[in-house]
């Protein structure tokens, strides 16, 4: 169960955190994410460190596909324990979301968007797959009126069952965001800096195997995450986020995040 740490990492690229509000037909995002967790079992210490590769489509008017597949590493250190000691790197499972802005509004220097989101967990087959197919549902508010971004969403998991009979617990993610633009200074323009503070939030229920609840599973997450967003180009941008827990309400006996950092990039074509 090592490999099944929580606060997935997922919902920092295909989640609206994401924060993909771009009108060209495709963009590329990619970021490195290192998640440190050194409380919660004794003797254990785990890092992971997630490398996600998302292409969002605008295929129509409104209209948005995404498309994720993450690579992901955990390095296990436990001294005095053999075989809780082992690096595995592996695809994780695989993602596809499609996004329709309901409700778009634009006025000079913002906009309001509300899109509703579905999408679909795919098993990869590798060491961090569930083996399970997930539906997921989820709902974009983005509200721009130049400087000022806020950004809310909620995300509901379906979870199935998977390999050996394991179900992991449905969960939700809930994320806040505000943005603020710093740079240039007297008006929207190439190159941008924006100051960035998000709430990431995630409430998981236990993990089921054979139909019988595992203790050591669920729970709630909380975190905040200041940030930079850099915008150097009108094909580029560069980010940085360092998220903090400050929620660990976590079921039994479970590994706990205690430190984590983003860098990212985008580039638009």
């Amino acid at each position: 169960m090592v490999l099944w740490l929580p606060g997935a990492a997922q919902a920092q690229i295909v989640a609206p955190g994401g924060r993909t509000l771009f009108n060209r037909a495709v963009m590329v995002r990619s970021f490195v994410r290192i998640d440190n967790f050194a409380e919660g079992v004794p003797g254990v210490r785990v890092r992971r460190v997630v490398n996600p590769y998302a292409v969002v489509w605008g295929a129509y008017p409104h209209l948005n596909l995404t498309f994720v597949a993450p690579l992901v590493s955990v390095q296990s250190d436990a001294p005095g324990l053999p075989a809780r000691n082992f690096t595995t790197t592996s695809f994780g499972d695989g993602f596809i979301f499609a996004r329709y802005d309901l409700l778009r509004k634009n006025v000079r220097g913002g906009f309001t968007r509300l899109s509703p989101e579905i999408g679909v967990k795919l098993p990869s087959g590798g060491a961090f797959g569930s083996g399970s197919t997930d539906p997921i549902a989820a709902l974009i508010f983005s509200h721009v009126r130049d400087p000022h971004w806020f950004i809310a969403d909620a995300e509901f998991t379906y979870t199935t069952t998977g390999d050996g009979g394991l179900r992991q617990g449905n969960h939700w993610n809930y994320d806040l965001a505000y943005l603020y633009r710093v740079l240039p200074r007297g008006g929207l323009g190439i190159p941008a800096l924006y100051l960035v503070l998000e709430m990431n939030g995630q409430h998981m229920r236990r993990a089921r195997l054979g139909g019988a609840k595992l203790p050591d599973t669920g729970g709630n997450l909380v975190f905040l995450s200041p940030g930079i967003e850099f915008m150097a180009s009108n094909r580029v941008v560069l980010e940085f986020s360092s998220p903090i827990p400050v929620g660990r309400d976590l079921n039994g006996s479970q590994l706990k995040p205690t430190s984590s950092f983003i860098l990212g990039i985008r580039w638009l074509f």
